[in-house]
């Protein structure tokens, strides 16, 4: 198979596998959500934080210092494995003794015995990175797609039948471990390798050299989306963790299908280029095509925060309607730092994205500390005016790397997020014309028909230009199967 067809069925497969696990994991969540208290939920969910933040130093970039070495070496991944495995006994220690204490004095007593539980999650991950580097470089990612889909769906089974058999926290830990186990079992298994007894220490060098700087700059890249949240569980106690990650998980989903799959496909096209100022162009064509549709997307989601929480959740859940209306607002300005972030990347100025993340982390940590004893309603106001700051802030950085002016990626954005707030106003007053008794389903549906309405002949009346450049570059990149449609479209909006 040619390296053209093998990219293209690796990525098929990967994205298969994300929207899978997303999907199976939303749904598991819902599920056990409704049957925990937020208190339960909170005391489960700093653990949970504390093993994503933990799986990042037990990884160690190992995984792709064994898929970019040109030829497998049995020896060369002997020494990665047991490099792996120290991290991962190092740390599962460091948890289950000091980390335990920790959340004794600074959190609830009763998430220590999770969070012990939960640290062998980090030798059993330990295991199975090495393995995994091998089904890559192989291009065995439907192996990987699948292992990850199935370990969810069980594990999701498992957690979902203890919670109703009544095990509370104990539901959950369990599900993360089953699923753990599998995917360790699964690919182990279909990887066929066992490690010899080999440490080189040059082999040891010569891995860290290169997996170490991607550990680091990972690490810090999760820490900057999960402190605010780790925050509010140190600050505010496991009711307010629990009532905050209800708000925000529907969002995690949403930025995982629109925003994320984006990470895949930028950075490669605009590495392919060799201009600085092509460069800076694709990357304000791509900033100002995926603004017009993910801007009024997170707007939308905002109004209909409250009854969607309600009807997926439960009643008893309400408190995170509002927050999630305000997360929702203040997710809008991710897709700008992704999309230039990668720019910079491709640009070569790792250092600066890597400046940028540890601004962020610290601009979170002092804005957090300020807002989030205040209450929830704080916390959430501090995640909007963090990201807005560093969209902000990341244009700077744009600007400087690639010589253009402020107004110029300014005047990119402007007009969606000007119709994206109009359509938030028309859509909130309609909102409060509706009868009160209305099921939450037609709420959702007349409040979303509406922003859509809305939206369109803004676009169509006020915004003709960036809906005429959509419409343009959606179909230079559309597949041929679906031109004919867009240019059609083109042809009844007169939009040509």
């Amino acid at each position: 198979m040619s390296l053209k067809r093998q990219l293209s069925s690796s990525t098929a497969w990967m994205s298969l596998a994300a929207s899978g696990m997303s999907l199976v994991s939303f749904l598991v969540f819902i599920i056990i959500s409704r049957i925990l208290s937020p208190n339960e939920i909170g005391l489960v969910v700093l653990a949970i934080l504390v093993v994503e933040a933990g799986k990042v130093i037990v990884n160690g970039g190992i995984t792709f210092a064994i898929v970019q070495r040109k030829d497998w070496d049995h020896a060369y991944a002997s020494t990665c494995f047991y490099i792996t495995l120290c991290y991962g006994i190092s740390l599962t220690l460091l948890i289950y003794f000091v980390g335990a204490k920790l959340a004794t004095v600074f959190y609830d007593p009763a998430a220590a015995p999770i969070l012990q539980v939960l640290s062998f999650m980090f030798i059993i991950e330990a295991i199975q990175i090495v393995h995994e580097g091998k089904l890559r470089r192989e291009f065995r990612f439907k192996v990987i797609a699948l292992r990850s889909i199935l370990a969810s769906s069980i594990s999701g089974a498992v957690g979902v039948t203890l919670a109703l058999q009544g095990y509370g926290v104990w539901a959950l830990v369990a599900q993360q471990l089953t699923g753990q186990v599998l995917s360790t079992l699964i690919t182990f298994f279909y990887a066929r390798w066992w490690p010899g007894l080999h440490f080189s220490l040059v082999f040891a060098r010569e891995s860290l050299g290169f997996s170490a700087p991607m550990m680091l700059a990972n690490f810090i890249s999760t820490l900057c989306n999960t402190l605010l949240e780790f925050m509010v569980g140190i600050l505010l106690g496991p009711v307010a963790l629990g009532i905050y990650r209800i708000a925000g998980r529907a969002l995690f989903i949403l930025q995982d299908i629109i925003i994320r799959p984006m990470e895949q496909t930028v950075f490669p096209t605009l590495a392919r280029l060799n201009e600085r100022l092509a460069r800076a162009e694709a990357c304000l064509r791509i900033i100002r095509m995926s603004s017009f549709l993910i801007v009024p997307i997170f707007f939308g989601t905002a109004v209909v925060a409250a009854e969607f929480i309600a009807l997926i959740f439960g009643e008893k859940w309400h408190a995170s309607g509002v927050l999630m209306s305000m997360l929702a607002i203040g997710s809008a300005p991710l897709m700008v730092r992704l999309q230039v972030n990668t720019a910079l990347s491709a640009q070569g100025k790792s250092k600066w994205v890597m400046c940028s993340n540890l601004l962020m982390l610290l601009i979170t940590l002092v804005v957090g500390y300020i807002a989030i004893p205040h209450g929830l309603n704080y916390a959430a106001s501090a995640y909007i005016a963090i990201n807005y700051a560093m969209g902000i802030i990341n244009m700077l950085l744009f600007c400087r790397v690639f010589g253009c002016r402020f107004a110029t990626i300014f005047q990119v954005l402007w007009p969606s997020y000007l119709a994206s707030a109009i359509m938030l106003a028309v859509c909130l007053v309609v909102k409060a014309e509706l009868p009160a008794a209305l099921p939450d389903t037609l709420h959702i549906i007349a409040i979303c028909f509406t922003g859509g309405v809305v939206y369109l002949l803004l676009g169509l009346l006020v915004f003709r230009g960036e809906t005429k450049n959509f419409l343009h570059e959606g179909l230079s990149i559309a597949p041929a199967k679906f031109s004919p449609a867009l240019m059609r479209l083109q042809g009844w909006l007169r939009l040509h």
